[in-house]
């Protein structure tokens, strides 16, 4: 145990010297009430003294206080104070259980920790730097579950290769109706959504590496989707360490996160709740054929697991964006998983690391023949079933022409802001998504 109170003690040097000095870091303070606030202010001064078991027994009602807070209303209008109370009440917990490990009547172990630091990193807010992310890694590391794959970086993962590699396209105009394709990959038992035969269906073109200036001239300016090949091939993910089930479950698999449960967000029975990655891969990714889906969808991984974000890079085209920040969602799932017809509103690379998607593309100007539902949550999802198309009811989608692909390890999808589209899952897969705007 002595290691552990060494990892402990370790990172409590990242916080400030004074308790007063850490409680500042709650922004708004006035909308929260004294009692809670004199409740924050015990729990830290035992932090600080050495008093664990008396601080830990303080973070309990403190979380649940500020769940309830949380949990009402809509997310976007809680008051960022709440968010902030969360994420420091968790690091006292998880310093606190760290020092109490060896104390048989709390029944701690690493995965109580982690399951704090993950909590926190999930329903609070980033302060002191995103202490949670870092003292997560570092208990990995101290309890000895980062597996056998050291996170030490190389010269190779800083390299930029997008500016060696020859910029040859397909021209959009001459590529092959697919139908006249088959898909010799897709998985035996995922179908794929049946041809609408009045419409043209062409593939997505494809184009090597190009240029920042050829990337904007061709397709991002006139808003044409395109696959770009050979972009994202030096990334870690794809090489050095190469990610596959095992070696998610070496850097990930005991972390907590949200998953949805349901092929499609669209269902009525579709619903979310918190495993860790390891009970995902092994209660919906072992049998390939469960009829229950649960996916890891549009979520922040690399917020939350910072030896993820080591392995892949933002792609050099996001410079083209207003703004700096891109958001970098992760999206892991078994076959079959389903991202309905759809449209968001900013720029979107959606780069293909593990397994094969099928994805169909309509441009925005049909969007008055998409039929999107008219409740203001799914506003921006059409109400047309791909893979049931009732084209009696939606008439006006029966002559859209289309575009369509499967995604492949290695391949950067670009999607244009508001073009609608459908994906889905041929085989386990990870895909990460580049929004920006």
């Amino acid at each position: 145990m002595e290691e552990k109170s060494a990892i402990r003690n370790s990172l409590k040097k990242l916080l400030p010297e004074k308790p007063e000095d850490l409680l500042s870091i709650i922004s708004e303070n006035t909308v929260i009430e004294n009692s809670v606030l004199s409740l924050i202010d015990e729990a830290v001064q035992n932090l600080y003294h050495g008093n664990d078991t008396k601080a830990l027994d303080l973070c309990e009602p403190l979380l649940d206080k500020v769940w309830e807070e949380l949990n009402t209303g809509y997310w976007k209008d809680v008051p960022m104070c709440w968010r902030q109370v969360y994420s420091l009440v968790s690091v006292i917990k998880a310093l606190s259980e760290s020092a109490l490990l060896s104390d048989s009547s709390r029944n701690i172990d690493h995965m109580t920790i982690l399951k704090t630091c993950d909590m926190g990193l999930l329903m609070g807010a980033p302060i002191l730097n995103n202490i949670l992310a870092r003292m997560s890694r570092e208990f990995q590391e101290a309890f000895g579950i980062l597996g056998k794959w050291k996170r030490e970086k190389t010269d190779e993962d800083s390299l930029d290769f997008t500016q060696e590699k020859k910029q040859k396209c397909e021209d959009p105009k001459t590529t092959n109706d697919s139908s006249e394709r088959k898909d010799e990959t897709a998985s035996d038992f995922i179908s794929l959504p049946p041809p609408i035969k009045t419409q043209k269906t062409r593939e997505v073109p494809r184009c090597s590496c190009p240029s920042v200036e050829m990337f904007q001239a061709m397709f991002h300016d006139p808003r044409h989707p395109v696959i770009i090949t050979d972009a994202i091939g030096y990334w870690p993910a794809l090489t050095t360490r190469k990610w596959s089930i095992d070696y998610l479950r070496s850097v990930a698999g005991c972390r907590t996160v949200p998953v949805e449960i349901g092929a499609r967000y669209t269902e009525d029975s579709w619903t979310q709740k918190l495993i860790t990655i390891n009970e995902l891969i092994d209660i919906y990714m072992k049998n390939a054929n469960s009829e229950t889906k649960a996916y890891l969808a549009q979520h922040q991984l690399f917020d939350q697991v910072w030896e993820l974000r080591d392995d892949i890079s933002v792609p050099v085209y996001c410079c083209l964006g207003d703004d700096e920040d891109v958001d970098i969602n992760a999206w892991f799932g078994p076959a079959g998983t389903i991202s309905p017809l759809h449209q968001d509103p900013k720029h979107n690379f959606l780069c293909q690391v593990m397994g094969e998607k099928h994805v169909r593309l309509y441009s925005d100007e049909h969007t008055d023949s998409m039929y999107p539902h008219q409740s203001h949550l799914l506003h921006n999802t059409s109400q047309i079933d791909l893979d049931h198309p009732d084209l009696d009811q939606f008439p006006k989608f029966s002559n859209l022409p289309c575009l369509e692909c499967t995604l492949r390890p290695g391949d950067m999808l670009y999607i244009p802001p508001y073009h609608w589209h459908y994906v889905k899952s041929l085989s386990v897969s990870f895909s990460v998504s580049f929004w920006w705007q």
